[in-house]
């Protein structure tokens, strides 16, 4: 079903196509400025029957061309949205706005790599033109450049000044040879309303049909003419939060009750089977891995398909049918850990805008433009933390069971015996924490000037951004000390301590992975440790940029137009 913004999409689509077809003659009367490229437009005026003499010449400026042409012959393919066409979506976040339009489809945002601790995009809303990555997709704010969010330069659309937003320009066409390898995809122009008086807020919430993912956004803007109004005063300010939707934890289930989730694996085929004409991987769905159960599951010798419950009482696993490498069908996924990612993180953007221009005359201003924004993150990747068959537990281990103990000593040579587990019994979940804070400050002007009887156009703007990134994780064990702190025995006291005693110099404190039993805080603090793995990253973005366009003479096709600019 048509959401109102698709729908909204689809209109658009047609009336501009039923637009140009029914009005031929219309469009060599539009005329065009030729403003540098991402300048401010408006969209071609409505044919009328019989347009008065005196009606006042509309002007068409395109985002990704630096030479302005006439609206309906341009060049690069280019859609157009308004500030209401945005409205109409009501969602929290401009972005998702435009991720709903076809073009943008392969964007990242908070729903983006949740899987992961350590991909460097979580939480980071950019844009993906046509499927070519946000690498090859150039996005800017009032035809500037903005300084990257990431360490692949990649800008973060969230920190930007949503509430004043009054068009967005969306070139679907590549604009490398314009802006360079950058915009191979094509360019996403954000055009924000610089001349904005009065005053508008916006209060919004909402939550899925759930009831999670609540969500809320405090936007306000005020804007004001001094000095029989050259100069012109904008300031806005922005909150928003987004609670995101939670990890439902371990099995076959789905956050907030959702259904969808039926645990889907590839199988792979034995070599025999291969031979015999099967294919190598199959699909499957309501798949149980065999290497690991919630609370552990020994996966080798004669006590294989032992597995542990609550207080650590042994039971047999049930492996389901269809038993091929590393999957079953069916059977206990008490333990699956593919449901427990959350489907959104919980989001936070604050933002605050301002902007003070001085008109030179009606036609040059010199501007300022100052930018602060903080974007943050919170989501968990999966619960416990999955070892599939390749922990080697010692047949002395002080938390087997007697019973376990036994069968050891009785039907391992080795004293070894092999186990996996989802680890079920950790007090929280691995989270993640990205923190994106920007800083921008931007002094240009622009305008027009007449040279050889024609009217030509400029701009020129320096700016400095500087990004701040940090990602933490938290509650993700330590590999080395867990294996050590599982390897537990008994000391001469009776006392259970981890067998290494450089690791008990070390502070290591044993834990119990056998069954579903109260963890060693002690234990989880030393796998665990409070300062975890940190991701840290200062970008810096300097930009000078000057551009002039005008038309040189009319030639038997039409204007002969000339850009140029460094």
């Amino acid at each position: 079903m048509q959401t109102p913004f698709q729908r909204t999409m689809i209109n658009l689509a047609v009336a501009s196509a039923c637009g140009i077809l029914s009005m031929p003659g219309y469009a060599q009367q539009v005329q065009a400025d030729a403003p540098a490229a991402g300048a401010d437009a408006v969209k071609p005026a409505q044919a009328t029957p019989a347009a008065p003499e005196a009606e006042e010449v509309k002007t068409v400026v395109v985002s990704g061309s630096r030479i302005a042409a006439r609206g309906f012959s341009q060049p690069t393919p280019t859609t157009t949205l308004s500030s209401a066409d945005l409205d109409k979506a009501a969602k929290p976040n401009i972005f998702e706005s435009l991720i709903e339009l076809p073009a943008l489809q392969g964007s990242t945002g908070r729903t983006t790599n949740t899987f992961s601790t350590s991909s460097g995009i979580q939480g980071l809303s950019s844009l993906s033109l046509r499927g070519l990555g946000t690498l090859r997709t150039l996005t800017l704010l009032d035809g500037q450049r903005v300084v990257g969010a990431n360490v692949t330069g990649v800008t973060d659309v969230s920190q930007f000044p949503q509430l004043l937003v009054k068009r967005v320009d969306v070139v679907t066409g590549g604009a490398s040879a314009s802006y360079g390898s950058d915009a191979i995809g094509g360019v996403v122009n954000f055009i924000t309303d610089k001349k904005f008086t009065g005053f508008k807020a916006n209060v919004a919430g909402g939550m899925t049909k759930y009831h999670d993912d609540k969500s809320g956004t405090l936007q306000a803007a005020w804007g004001q003419g001094f000095a029989d109004d050259r100069l012109h005063v904008t300031v806005s300010g922005e909150f928003t939060k987004q609670n995101g939707i939670d990890s439902p934890g371990f099995g076959q289930v789905g956050a907030g009750g959702r259904t969808w989730y039926n645990n889907p694996a590839l199988q792979e085929s034995t070599k025999d089977m291969q031979a015999a004409g099967a294919p190598r991987y199959k699909s499957i769905v309501n798949a149980q891995h065999i290497q690991y159960a919630k609370y552990g599951l020994i996966t080798n010798g004669p006590l294989k398909g032992t597995a542990f419950g609550p207080g650590g009482t042994p039971y047999a696993f049930q492996y389901g049918t269809d038993c091929v490498g590393n999957f079953c069908i069916g059977g206990d996924r008490d333990g699956s850990v593919g449901a427990g990612t959350n489907l959104a993180m919980n989001f936070k953007r604050q933002v605050a805008y301002s902007r003070v221009s001085w008109d030179l005359d009606a036609d040059n201003e010199i501007y300022v433009t100052g930018n602060w924004a903080q974007v943050t993150s919170v989501f968990s990747p999966n619960p416990g933390a999955a070892k599939q068959g390749n922990l080697s537990i010692k047949c002395d281990n002080a938390y087997l069971p007697a019973s376990v103990a036994a069968g050891c000593v009785s039907g391992y040579p080795s004293g070894v015996m092999s186990v996996g587990t989802a680890n079920g019994e950790f007090p929280s979940n691995i989270n993640v924490h990205p923190t994106r804070t920007q800083r921008r400050v931007v002094v240009g002007a622009d305008g027009k000037f007449t040279l050889f009887g024609k009217e030509w156009s400029y701009d020129a703007y320096a700016e400095h951004g500087e990004n701040t990134t940090v990602i933490q994780v938290k509650d993700i064990t330590l590999n080395p000390r867990y294996n050590f702190a599982i390897d537990a025995v008994k000391d001469a006291t009776g006392q259970i301590v981890c067998r290494s005693a450089a690791a008990r110099a070390a502070g290591c404190q044993p834990i119990n992975i056998f069954g579903q039993v109260p963890i060693n805080i002690a234990g989880w603090n030393y796998i665990a440790p409070v300062n975890g793995p940190m991701q840290h990253t200062d970008s810096t973005q300097n930009v000078v940029s000057a551009n002039i366009n005008g038309e040189l003479a009319q030639g038997w096709a039409g204007p002969i137009s000339v850009a140029f600019g460094a």
